[in-house]
């Protein structure tokens, strides 16, 4: 790979040792102009290199004016990576181009340029305190077919031998890969995921994602070390909005990138949710505190038992009488309140009618006393709803060949005349508490990455950008019948949190891949409640799992009587896990943390409010600071993790209080495996 000369960086170690204030765009000097205030913040040198460098809060930035390469460097002057300030279009360059850089107010500019001096690209990084970002912008004429690459210049892209590995947070790839990529091209459990992937480097993690969504449905680190992404050529060339707006100047615009830095790769999630924070482009629709309090209750999800029991799909077995059912048989084994039914697929008459089935579920009438005779017992309900299947008659073919083939009838297609029309009516029926309507409190969303090919007008949207579409005009229509609905979907992108109101974690088949996940997710959308899934659970990862997910979001079980592998569920068992599940509302609303050794705390502010314990088996619960409860699936002798314990008084069941052995980390006592302990703090009642 074509390696710059080491001069740059010699002039970071050299500027490291100079005393130059950070960057002071960010706190302007009181009697500097903003750009005034840069130029005294910038050191310029001279020499053969006449590399510009830019000091920053947490990192320092080198320009070579002659090759528009950068340099991001520790402010100690050791060395990240570097690359260069250019794209490349994948079209032929005419000859005589050149390229010129230079810093303009507060930004660094890298322009091509042809032989009469006409802008053929441009690139431009605006810095700020801990991440900076790039607009990358070209014409037309200077793009061509494959993916288009930025931070490239047609012969070598970010110089990866400065890197040892990359991290995705798609949870299609393997975390750590040399390689790393994001995308919703194909059935994934995240649509979609975060638009962001990280490199790893000496000092640290350097993370590349976008701001913007795109219109496409793939980024990817090139062989190269270009980031690539699947823009549809012919998209850009008719000068359609690619996410970014529409050209500007004869230019094509393209999202930006945000570079973050950081320790770890779940640091590098958080900072990227971070850096587009100030710009509304993380903001969560329902974050924390404004939540309605049922959202918290266990999800009771009826697709498992329905597997289980060969009652999956329209088999005649599942009925409206066998949802009733299933939930009488749930209550009775695993003893939870109130909780929140799922009525999965299918209850309709053909997938992605809101017609429900005429034998099995009684038609409209039938689904309503259904859903009304649940709402009387205290449970709320939602529906499971495919996204991009319209009145199809049995399961559409794999994600591939639907997305290549499907015909139009029976494509929802967010782009097309009538779409936020029928979106209207179809939550209107689903949701609408009037005659001829369901009543239902929300939806599950599912087959997000089933996005067409073909729509019928791109330039409305395509890839990420027609599902943001699609799931905007639908969580618009879902609150505007129902304000307190949940949406309930699996796109983990920042970006869409704010158009739904839970991230589902999918179908996952190993408690290290839920945890994985939930990681990601508690890092990059801090404030939109995860919904654990609880699809594929084994008896090997069910209790870790339900424990873990009642802390980190909402529990959501699938079985009643028997896993997917048909072992039975033992009465015991449910009876604990039913306990564990209770807890969850009892949290409150908050922002979830993974610890080491795959336990888990929610905390409200600097308040801690649930915490896993002994490698998810056990579960303590504050419902205020002076109440609170615990559970412990295993039994037997357990340390709490309490921290400073002392005036607190462990009680069972029955009231009495248990004789508990003070630790520098909280109170060991003995359990009994299911029992419910109350937590009772010195001048508090519970």
């Amino acid at each position: 790979m074509r390696r710059r000369p080491r001069r740059v960086l010699l002039l970071l170690a050299v500027a490291a040792a100079l005393p130059v204030p950070v960057a002071a765009h960010l706190a302007p000097l009181p009697t500097l102009r903003h750009s005034d205030s840069l130029a005294a913040a910038d050191l310029r040198l001279s020499g053969e290199d006449g590399a510009l460098i830019l000091t920053e809060r947490s990192y320092r930035l080198a320009l070579d004016p002659h090759t528009g390469h950068v340099t991001v460097a520790t402010r100690d002057g050791t060395e990240y990576t570097g690359f260069p300030l250019a794209m490349s279009g994948g079209a032929p360059l005419p000859k005589g181009v050149h390229r010129v850089s230079r810093r303009s107010g507060g930004t660094l500019e890298s322009r091509l340029l042809d032989a009469g001096g006409r802008v053929l690209q441009e690139a431009t990084l605006q810095p700020s305190g801990d991440s900076f970002t790039v607009r990358f912008a070209a014409l037309p004429q200077t793009l061509g077919p494959g993916a288009m690459r930025f931070f490239d210049d047609g012969a070598a892209g970010i110089e990866l031998t400065e890197t040892s590995g990359g991290f995705t947070p798609d949870p299609t790839l393997p975390q750590l890969t040399a390689h790393p990529a994001v995308g919703i091209a194909g059935r994934t459990p995240f649509a979609p995921p975060p638009f962001q992937i990280q490199l790893r480097t000496a000092p640290g993690w350097f993370g590349v994602g976008l701001v913007d969504v795109p219109a496409a449905t793939t980024m990817r680190l090139a062989a190269d070390g270009g980031i690539a992404v699947d823009y549809p050529l012919a998209l850009a060339l008719a000068g359609d909005d690619l996410g970014a707006g529409l050209p500007e100047g004869g230019l094509v615009r393209f999202p930006e990138f945000v570079v973050t830095l950081a320790a770890d790769p779940l640091g590098g999630l958080r900072a990227y949710h971070d850096a587009l924070s100030p710009r509304g482009e993380s903001a969560a629709a329902s974050p924390p505190g404004s939540r309605p309090g049922w959202w918290s209750q266990a999800m009771v999800d009826t697709w498992g038992e329905q597997v289980a029991t060969r009652a999956a799909r329209s088999s005649p077995l599942y009925t409206a009488g066998w949802v009733r059912d299933f939930v009488a048989e749930w209550k009775r084994r695993f003893g939870a309140g109130p909780i929140t039914v799922v009525i999965d697929s299918r209850w309709q008459a053909q997938i992605g009618s809101a017609e429900p089935d005429p034998v099995r579920f009684g038609g409209v009438a039938g689904m309503r006393d259904l859903i009304d005779a649940l709402h009387a017992q205290g449970d709320r309900v939602l529906l499971w709803w495919p996204m991009w299947a319209r009145n199809i008659p049995r399961v559409p073919p794999a994600t591939a060949v639907f997305r290549r083939t499907a015909p139009a009838e029976q494509v929802v297609d967010p782009t097309a005349a009538g779409f936020d029309e029928a979106t209207a009516a179809t939550m209107s029926t689903l949701l609408g508490s009037g005659p001829g309507e369901l009543g239902a409190d929300g939806v599950k969303l599912d087959w997000g990455y089933d996005i067409p090919l073909t729509l019928a007008d791109p330039s409305l949207g395509w890839g990420a950008t027609a599902l943001y579409r699609y799931l905007a005009v639908l969580h618009a229509d879902a609150h505007a019948v129902r304000p307190e609905a949940l949406v309930d979907a699996s796109a983990a992108a920042p970006q869409f949190a704010s158009v739904t109101d839970a991230v589902r974690l999918y179908d996952a088949w190993s408690l290290a891949d839920w945890n994985r996940r939930a990681a990601v997710v508690s890092a990059v959308d801090p404030d939109t409640l995860i919904d654990g899934d609880g699809w594929q659970a084994t008896a090997a990862d069910l209790v870790a799992h339900t424990v873990s997910s009642t802390v980190y979001g909402t529990p959501a079980m699938y079985f009643a009587t028997r896993l997917a592998d048909g072992r039975p569920i033992p009465p015991a068992l449910a009876e604990e896990l039913g306990a564990v599940v209770a807890l969850s509302p009892d949290k409150g609303q908050g922002t979830a943390r993974s610890l080491t050794g795959g336990d888990w705390e929610y905390v409200d502010g600097s308040t801690v409010r649930a915490r896993s314990f002994a490698g998810g088996t056990g579960l303590l619960v504050w419902r205020n600071a002076g109440c609170g409860a615990a559970v412990s699936t295993g039994g037997g002798r357990v340390a709490l993790p309490l921290g400073a314990a002392r005036g607190l008084t462990v009680r069972d069941a029955a009231g009495k209080a248990v004789k508990a052995t003070h630790l520098p980390t909280g109170l060991n006592l003995t359990m009994v495996a299911g029992q419910r302990y109350t937590l009772q703090r010195a001048g508090s009642s519970c």
